[in-house]
């Protein structure tokens, strides 16, 4: 062979090769990028006011029945002053087991921070099944704080009841306020006028929500944190924020949480045991 078609095959050999190093790099490219793109996508769907009513993923709700009670106990060591307060009334049963008792709503900012912590707690006695996603109304403070709704949800335990009322949805209506969705029993309707009222409550936050009896022995009337705290993340962002056990999020969410668990503890006579043992 002739040194110019040596040459010209080495030449050709080459651009041949450089040609599919460029190809394997683009489609390197292409991967990466989509990738991103396809977690970015997912991550800000979940913000996505479209989500309001479908099902909790299992993913979701496998880490909010799996948040450790180390974390939950840990939390409390530098954790503000809970707001829920002592009433010590007649112990509040249904079917014999003390009975929790939750009213709120879904457009309400303050009720979506809040549940968070009464989903881990709730969870550390029973089990949920058909919580579904929601987020607070897109008009009131803090809009569009991602959350959870009670509504159609169930919850199972051996140690407490526990019933839920959410009263409205985050739909506004005709009468500037939001489109009814659940009514409160005349007695759930009694014990809201009664402990959210002076002098349980100052007159200034009389009628607020969330409203959450712990069996006629201990109150709470709004959140235990601000709902600021959540602002602009969607549910993944707010678990994976839990799951540092060391951001702002976490701190607020797992030791509300954890005040509700002692008080829920002291009305079953601290069981489980293997939960109020750890708190």
């Amino acid at each position: 062979m002739s040194s110019k078609k040596q040459n010209d095959t080495s030449i050709y050999t080459f651009i041949v090769i450089i040609a599919i190093v460029l190809v394997l790099m683009g489609l390197m490219i292409f991967f990466v990028l989509g990738n991103k793109n396809s977690t970015k996508s997912s991550s800000s769907s979940l913000s996505n006011k479209s989500f309001d009513g479908k099902p909790v993923s299992l993913n979701i709700m496998e880490k909010l029945n799996s948040v450790s009670l180390s974390a939950i106990s840990g939390s409390l060591t530098t954790a503000p002053k809970s707001n829920i307060s002592n009433i010590n009334n007649t112990l509040l049963t249904k079917n014999n087991l003390p009975r929790v008792i939750y009213i709120g709503a879904d457009y309400c900012p303050f009720c979506a921070a809040e549940r968070w912590a009464l989903i881990i707690a709730l969870s550390k006695f029973g089990t949920f099944t058909n919580l579904h996603y929601m987020t607070s109304s897109s008009s009131d403070v803090y809009p569009n704080t991602s959350t959870f709704t009670f509504y159609n949800a169930t919850y199972n335990s051996q140690y407490i009841t526990f019933t839920p009322v959410e009263t409205t949805t985050n739909i506004p209506s005709a009468s500037g306020s939001y489109t009814p969705l659940q009514n409160m029993t005349q007695l759930e309707a009694n014990l809201f006028s009664k402990y959210d009222a002076p002098p349980y409550v100052t007159q200034s936050s009389s009628g607020s929500i969330p409203f959450v009896d712990i069996a006629n022995k201990y109150l709470l009337v709004g959140a235990q944190y601000a709902p600021s705290t959540l602002q602009g993340k969607n549910w993944d962002q707010i678990i994976s924020s839990i799951y540092s056990y060391n951001s702002t999020i976490s701190n607020n969410i797992l030791s509300s949480a954890g005040y509700l668990i002692k008080d829920i503890c002291s009305i079953t006579n601290e069981k489980p045991t293997n939960v109020c043992s750890s708190i």
